[in-house]
């Protein structure tokens, strides 16, 4: 019986000892198998996300969104990216990390400069953008007057052509109604011309057509003069009356005029540091005072402090809308058209998978209808 047990158990122990080493054996391979495809696997692509509404930010939850938000969502699900989402609120820092290469890819408003270009490059246009400028709301009377004042400062030459016919018209009558056979001591010499600026006077009331009867020429050349200018105040009163209500009543049904950089010149200008509106006013030779951001600059507007307000139209447009509509009037127009894109460190391996797939998503009804949620039609 002893004999037996003795058989029995090292048979058991064999048995044992080898289904031991294959369990250990299945471990190793397993864990070899875990650590092979944590090497193959890529890590995780390190999205940088500019702090802009409406294109990227992120909610009080911790939840990223945004109109370049959805965009990259909808890519990295094409080319199925794993990815990491980092909020990084001055443009400085997010060019400076990609150069860095701290991160692969980032997003939001980040509009296609030359400046930028010599720092980065960018994928495939993800949305149609362009530098904007906004002003502060006016009264209704003081929005009369700057409209009154816009177009008298366009009919400049017709005016100025008013003011020189008008002049010279009254010097002439005065040159014809000075001789002798009316001079002082005439009984109607009261009412001559004896002086230019008295004939200027004289054609000044005549083409109002207040015609108070002081000052009447007593020459035929005079009279003749008399004629001609009247009619010929007709032509130019009818010009400038229809011209002056055609410029106002344009401008009110467009809303307002297209803001040009002209209107610019002497006002206190803003601008967010490294955007593309503070780019835009560099390229212009114009000088401006740098925010911090856009919330910043448009407050400081709201409040007087400044004059203008100079960003990329899309953002404009929303915190307007959204958060300063009572003070600030929206953009009127662009002062330059430009493209945002996703910017990548320059010579990325991502920049044809990106722009493949952008390309794709961008084409889709579904996305069409994504950013016009955002952005309007």
């Amino acid at each position: 019986m002893t004999f037996g047990n003795g058989v029995a158990l090292r048979n058991f122990s064999r048995r044992f000892g080898a289904a031991l080493a294959a369990l250990c054996a299945l471990l190793i391979f397993a864990f070899a198998g875990a650590a092979l495809a944590a090497e193959t696997e890529p890590a995780p692509l390190r999205v940088a996300v500019y702090d802009l509404e409406p294109y990227g930010g992120q909610s009080r939850d911790g939840l990223f969104n945004g109109a370049s938000v959805e965009l990259w969502r909808r890519v990295a699900e094409d080319r199925n990216w794993r990815y990491q989402l980092t909020l990084v609120p001055r443009m400085d820092d997010l060019l400076s990390g990609l150069q860095a290469n701290t991160y692969d890819v980032a997003i939001g408003a980040i509009t296609i400069t030359p400046e930028r270009l010599t720092r980065v490059d960018f994928s495939y246009p993800t949305h149609r953008s362009g530098v904007a400028a906004v002003f502060a709301k006016q009264t209704d009377a003081t929005s009369a007057l700057y409209e009154y004042g816009a177009a008298v400062s366009e009919l400049g030459p017709l005016l100025m052509a008013t003011i020189i016919f008008l002049t010279v018209t009254g010097v002439l009558m005065w040159w014809f109604e000075r001789s002798p056979a009316h001079s002082a001591g005439k009984p109607d010499s009261h009412s001559s011309v004896m002086s230019w600026h008295e004939g200027v006077y004289w054609a000044v009331v005549t083409m109002t057509t207040v015609g108070y009867g002081d000052k009447t020429p007593k020459t035929h050349v005079g009279r003749a003069i008399a004629v001609v200018w009247m009619i010929g105040s007709l032509v130019l009163v009818s010009l400038l009356t229809t011209s002056l209500i055609a410029r106002i009543t344009v401008s009110r049904v467009e809303g307002a005029v297209v803001t040009r950089v002209t209107d610019l010149a002497g006002k206190r200008l803003a601008a967010v540091s490294a955007s593309s509106g503070a780019e835009y006013l560099d390229t212009q030779r114009l000088a401006h005072q740098k925010f911090g951001s856009l919330a910043d600059a448009l407050n400081a507007l709201s409040t007087g402090k400044t004059d203008a307000v100079v960003n990329s139209v899309g953002a404009l447009q929303y915190l307007v809308k959204t958060r300063f509509a009572a003070a600030i009037a929206p953009p009127r127009g662009l002062l330059a058209p430009a493209y945002m894109a996703f910017a990548l460190p320059t010579n990325s391996g991502l920049k044809k998978p990106l722009d493949q797939a952008l390309t794709a998503v961008i084409a889709s009804p579904e996305w069409r209808s994504v950013e016009e949620s955002y952005f309007g039609q």
